[in-house]
């Protein structure tokens, strides 16, 4: 098929910053392969993903919108930002006429202007959802309910692509789970390691690397405070402090820097050696590291745990979506939500036996590619897409 004749596909994404989903459809758009379809890639905002794109020579664009759900406390945003949004809603259906677009793909449940474009121009829908919307971490972020929030899904979308099973549960009623399918991420393991030179191994340095979904002051503040205890014990050992590097995927600059400010004035400090570094810096510092921290939120940061995999990383997740890449005391460990201790048990051994680490760091990299390669997940996603796209009846 010609590229003239590819039907148009628009993925929608969540943020122009990152988001798990939108990283892996980035992967699988830059493979040299042929796809069944020409894509274009609309970006909320401007940030690192729209650069990406536009670098690997993608078609991209940028229309403006604010996210449809929020933080528990930022609800009042919500309505502000549908009104908001009622310019990128219009903007986004001129681009579905335009281009004769016959499939609308959304990359995050954050992100409503694709799916309410497509139900205005009677164009197909997909909802790929990686977010888990209710749980310990992150209570109810949609104030309708969970109930309407899976109504919602499954009236604008012909298929809802959920990317865990904890994700799943909320489909699990009569009316959704006939047209949702859990999908596991995936990672394109060759680009990953072209890009940060983590396929030839060496010893590791001393570094721990933290990775917070959001801008939750008091887990930050929390987690530190454990991480410090743990090498404090360790602290006759060694005369440095410990070096921890702390990211938070999404965020932009403002809310980074007011996070970073907050904690270097926590009284008398942690007795860490804290760095900042911007996400962007992430893929040359996957070496630096030794062990990796997630603590999930709204995105379940399951592109941190595939790349520490990769990057022969031991990571220690908490328990929720991500968790479910995780073979616990093989590839890494999982922790109950808010079980610190247990956390620093965790980092006890990782510390204290580095060939234990070093080990686990083996087989989390084997984990990854024998069972989230892009290759499998690429022949899956695009047999739902081109049974949409060339089926008779559409």
């Amino acid at each position: 098929m010609s590229p003239e004749d590819r039907p148009e596909v628009l993925f929608v994404a969540g943020s122009g910053e990152f988001g798990s989903g939108e990283c892996q459809i980035l992967d699988y758009l830059t493979t040299p392969d042929d796809k069944p379809f020409s894509a274009e890639l609309i970006f909320p905002g401007r940030g690192r993903m729209v650069t990406e794109a536009v670098e690997a020579g993608l078609q991209a664009r940028v229309i403006k919108g604010h996210d449809y759900l929020t933080d528990f406390k930022e609800l009042w945003r919500q309505p502000v930002a549908w009104v908001y949004n009622l310019s990128s809603f219009v903007r986004t259906s001129a681009v579905i006429r335009k281009k004769k677009a016959r499939l609308v793909i959304s990359l995050s449940f954050i992100n409503w202007t694709g799916a309410l474009a497509a139900r205005q121009e009677g164009v197909s829908h997909i909802w790929m959802i990686r977010e888990v919307l209710s749980g310990r971490t992150n209570w109810l972020n949609f104030f309708w309910g969970q109930w309407l929030a899976s109504r919602l899904a499954n009236d604008l979308s012909m298929i809802v692509l959920l990317e865990s099973s904890l994700a799943a549960e909320m489909f699990r009623r009569k009316r959704t789970r006939e047209k949702s399918l859990v999908l596991p991420p995936a990672i394109e393991a060759a680009r990953f390691d072209g890009r940060t030179g983590t396929a030839v191994s060496g010893s590791r340095p001393e570094v721990v690397a933290m990775f917070f979904s959001g801008p939750d002051l008091r887990r930050v503040r929390e987690a530190v405070r454990e991480l410090s205890e743990v090498f404090a014990a360790n602290r006759e050992e060694t005369a440095s402090a410990q070096p921890v590097s702390i990211f938070f995927p999404g965020l932009n600059y403002e809310r980074r820097k007011k996070l970073e400010d907050s904690i270097r004035r926590e009284p008398g400090g942690f007795g860490l050696e804290l760095d900042f570094p911007d996400y962007s810096d992430l893929q040359a510092r996957w070496s630096n590291f030794r062990a990796a921290v997630v603590f999930p939120g709204f995105d379940p940061l399951s592109r941190v745990v595939l790349e520490a995999g990769l990057a022969r990383i031991p990571v220690m997740v908490e328990k929720g979506a991500a968790s479910e890449l995780v073979v616990h005391g093989r590839t890494g460990f999982i922790f109950d939500y808010g079980d610190y201790s247990g956390l620093a048990a965790f980092l006890h051994v990782i510390t204290r036996n580095p060939e234990r680490g070093r080990q686990m760091g083996l087989s989390a990299r084997e984990h990854v590619l024998k069972n989230y390669n892009l290759a499998s997940w690429k022949t899956r996603f695009e047999g739902i897409i081109t049974e949409i796209l060339f089926s008779p009846e559409r």
